[in-house]
């Protein structure tokens, strides 16, 4: 419902009531004038004059709203460029505020519809709107009028018809250039519905915007006076009247300049008009009312022989109120009752205004009684409500600093529990930092007794070499000393059922194998091919240099065949070693340890060719196909198809073989043996350390040399391990890759000599215990694979080696290598007792 009030002050329920009027009354001196906004006072006759330009003949009104800035830039615009002519410019600026109130309201930590509060919420929480808007205007020092609407345009268009404003300053944020109209929209809406009558003119950013010009008034409907002056003239108490005074009478309605005032029509414009004058030295108070009184001199003139008398003659026609019919009186007999006639009339028409003034100072009384009582109760029902916060608020209080004290007591135990815990781990250290000083001088005494051991061990091994060669000597130069059975073409094809495909176990470049049954005993057939044999001779040749040598890590020649160009050597039941690596017909694969022994097997089974007396001999095709395995998988190097003796002149160092065909395996040839085409024993050196690789990869050998170096050098060895031979002890994987790769060396003088170095690392790899080999899990790093040097303990609670996982952060990884969670801190602590704990297990290893 809308409200609009314009915001003077009103007497106070507690002032005493007005003193009753009668029509002998007079008008009481206090009450001619009235209470404003401000504390002052301003007489009737100026409340009524401004009454009268209600319909804006003197005032501008200026629509502001919340923004105190914005307000005050409006006001300003006007008082500065509509320069009023008189008067203050607070009392000819008049402001108008739409007061609209809120959808809705905060309740709690959100806003919900006011239309879901309660009633006395709702009531309280309008009272506070009320107090915020009284509080920014009473910032403005004028005259300002309020209403409440829930729409502000249409209470603007509201106050514009009530108080019938003609002239108009509101604020626009945008206008049209092109049409003049602004186009914000509570100004578009006010520019189409407002009275014809008003005269808007529309600020945008201090400056004027646009203009709408008041239109003339089509019908006295939309005339601002129209309603008020109409209205207020049908009310007249008294019909009109004509009265004829002469000259002298003038003194009783005023000044002639009051005399010749132009008369209003259709319009009462002060209610209580009063004209003063003085006869005879009393002061009396004569009550006008235009249009019912209309004074004109008949046939009077100031020269008249009756004002010499002192007695004025005055003809006036009275009009009778009751009937309407003229009645001259006399000036003589007539002047004292006519008087007292007029000041009876205007006496009753001012005590029935007067009442009037009195019954709406009562009422507004009454009601601003009822609204201050509405107010309290409001205000006491707010009080209420914030006392029941205030103590709701105070028991959350209380409660929080409880939990809070619990909390703390808890965090102070932990606290407690920790420090104790970091005490225990403190003395923990101490002791193992007094193990280690101990352990480090253990070391001391056990590197002394190490340096003796090895000296020893080398004089061992010398003298082992020395051995060795006496039995080398010994083996090959027993000529003849073999014997080799020779076995016909006939027991040849029964054995291997005249060469049968299914009877094949192998075949080369040489020829094929065969399984068969010789003489009460499984043998292996190997029948040359007629491409694969020069000549007689170099069958013989070879024959002859087979036939002398023995040696436990290579196959058994067991005899010949000259008729069917056969070899015949011993059974091997778990085939190759390729077979094996491939795992073939389901085979298991070979464990680590287990191919750490064959590789030791296969570089016995060189070092005894190339020792070999007087000519040294270099298999020339070594590859996991020519390795066998016999019981208990014990490597044999076979096919010695092309295997020829190394020669040595006076102008050579190094034995050597020089021939134009070349011959081997792709992967296992010495680079150096394609382009010169000289076969030593360097060339079985390079096949050997491909065949390293193979054993620790399980991989192809074409480029496997470059993989593995490119792995060690990147610290990834343990990822192109053969997983499949169990879990390599990471030193053994490094050791071999390392001796693999020194094999593999482009030039042969960087390669290990096969007797003084690599049988030495092979034959410690073998001899070492298993339970020095086995490494407790917890000592490997999860993420090298290595034994940790430096332990760290992350996030996620795995421990890694500290240089593994700075740098695994380092690289932005927020992620646990482990979890794949997230880290909730990025601290890492050393793990000094796991630190200890793997150095002690190295020294022990050591011993």
């Amino acid at each position: 419902m809308a409200v609009a009030s314009a915001r003077s002050s009103l007497p106070s329920s507690s002032s005493s009531p007005l003193p009753p009027l009668s029509p002998q009354s007079v008008v009481p001196a206090g009450v001619e004038r009235m209470l404003v906004r401000g504390g002052g006072t301003r007489s009737l006759r100026e409340i009524d004059e401004e009454d009268d330009d209600d319909d804006g003949g003197g005032k501008t009104y200026v629509s502001v709203g919340k923004d105190l800035k914005d307000g005050k830039a409006n006001i300003q615009w006007a008082a500065r460029k509509l320069q009023p002519q008189q008067g203050d410019v607070n009392k000819l600026l008049v402001l108008l505020h739409v007061h609209q109130p809120a959808d809705r309201i905060m309740s709690g930590f959100s806003k919900v519809p006011a239309k879901q509060l309660e009633e006395k919420e709702l009531r309280a929480y309008r009272k506070i709107e009320k107090d915020d808007m009284n509080k920014l205007l009473e910032q403005y020092l004028t005259e300002i009028l309020v209403i409440e609407k829930n729409n502000v345009a249409n209470g603007i268009v509201e106050l514009i018809d009530q108080h019938h404003i003609t002239k108009l300053v509101m604020g626009t944020s945008s206008f049209s250039v092109k049409r003049q109209v602004p186009k914000s929209k509570v100004a578009a809406v006010v520019h189409q519905q407002a009275k014809p009558y008003c005269q808007i003119l529309y600020i945008c950013k201090e400056a004027l915007a646009c203009t709408r010009e008041a239109s003339q008034f089509g019908d006295k409907g939309d005339s601002p006076r129209s309603s008020s002056g109409s209205s207020l003239s049908d009310k007249s108490e008294f019909p009109p009247r004509s009265v004829s005074l002469p000259s002298w009478y003038s003194g009783f309605l005023g000044s002639p300049d009051q005399q010749s005032l132009p008369q209003r029509s259709n319009s009462i414009s002060h209610p209580f008009p009063f004209s003063r004058h003085l006869e005879n030295g009393v002061e009396n108070i004569s009550p006008i009312r235009p249009n019912s009184v209309d004074v004109a001199p008949k046939g009077c003139s100031p020269n008249s022989s009756h004002q010499s008398n002192g007695v004025s003659s005055l003809t006036l026609t009275y009009l009778d109120p009751v009937d309407g019919s003229s009645v001259p009186v006399s000036s003589s007999s007539s002047e004292e009752h006519q008087h007292s006639m007029v000041e009876a009339n205007v006496q009753n028409e001012m005590f029935e205004q007067w009442q009037q003034v009195r019954n709406e100072l009562e009422r507004s009384r009454k009601e601003a009684s009822e609204g201050r009582q509405k107010a309290e109760k409001e205000l006491f029902e707010a009080s209420k409500m914030f006392r029941a916060r205030e103590n709701s608020l105070c028991k959350e209080k209380i409660a929080v600093e409880e939990r809070l004290t619990r909390e703390k007591v808890s965090l102070e135990k932990e606290h407690l529990q920790i420090y104790n815990e970091l005490q225990k781990a403190n003395e923990q250290i101490m002791e193992l930092e007094r193990k280690l000083m101990h352990a480090n001088s253990l070391m001391e005494e056990l590197q002394t007794v190490q340096g003796e051991l090895q000296r020893q061990k080398d004089n061992a091994v010398k003298e082992a070499e020395k051995m060795s060669q006496i039995n080398c000597n010994n083996v090959s130069c027993s000529t003849g000393a073999v014997a080799l059975t020779e076995f016909t073409y006939t027991e040849i094809k029964e054995a291997t059922n005249d060469f049968d495909e299914s009877k094949m176990i192998g075949h080369g470049g040489c020829g094929s194998v065969y399984k068969g049954f010789l003489r009460h005993t499984t043998v292996a057939v190997k029948k040359f091919n007629r491409e694969g044999i020069t000549g007689e001779k170099e069958f013989d040749d070879e024959v002859e240099i087979l036939g002398r040598m023995r040696h436990p890590n290579l196959v058994t020649l067991i005899g010949v065949c000259r008729e069917a160009k056969a070899l015949v050597y011993e059974f091997l039941p778990n085939g190759s070693l390729e077979d094996r690596l491939q795992c073939k017909h389901q085979t298991d694969p070979l464990p680590w340890r287990m191919r750490i022994k064959i590789a030791a097997d296969i570089c016995t089974a060189l070092i005894f060719l190339h020792s070999n007396k007087p000519k040294s001999i270099a298999h020339g095709d070594l590859k996991p196909d020519n390795v066998l395995l016999g019981d208990n998988f014990v490597g044999k190097l076979g096919d010695f198809g092309i295997s020829r003796p190394l020669n040595l002149t006076n102008t050579t160092i190094t034995p050597y073989h020089r021939t134009n065909q070349i011959k081997g395996t792709l992967g296992y040839m010495d680079p150096g043996y394609i382009a010169s085409g000289e076969l030593t024993a360097q060339y079985d050196v390079y096949s050997f350390g491909v065949v390293l690789l193979r054993l620790l990869t399980g991989k192809s050998p074409l480029g496997l040399p470059s993989e593995v170096e490119a792995a060690l050098n990147n610290e990834m060895l343990q990822q192109v391990v053969d997983a499949s031979a169990g879990e390599w002890p990471p030193e053994y994987s490094k050791k071999l890759a390392i001796l693999a790769l020194r094999c593999c060396q482009y030039d042969r003088k960087e390669r290990p000599d096969l007797a003084k170095e690599a049988w030495g690392v092979l034959q410690a790899m073998v001899n070492y215990p298993d339970n020095k080999c086995k490494i407790p899990s917890f000592f490997i790093c999860p993420m090298t694979q290595e034994i940790m040097k430096d332990p760290h303990i992350a996030a996620d609670g795995f421990t890694y080696e500290g240089e593994a996982i700075k740098d695994w952060l380092q690289r932005g990884h927020k992620m646990s290598p482990m979890t794949y969670l997230s880290f909730t801190h990025y601290e890492l602590i050393p793990n000094n007792a796991l630190r200890f704990a793997i150095q002690e297990w190295q020294m022990k290893q050591q011993l």
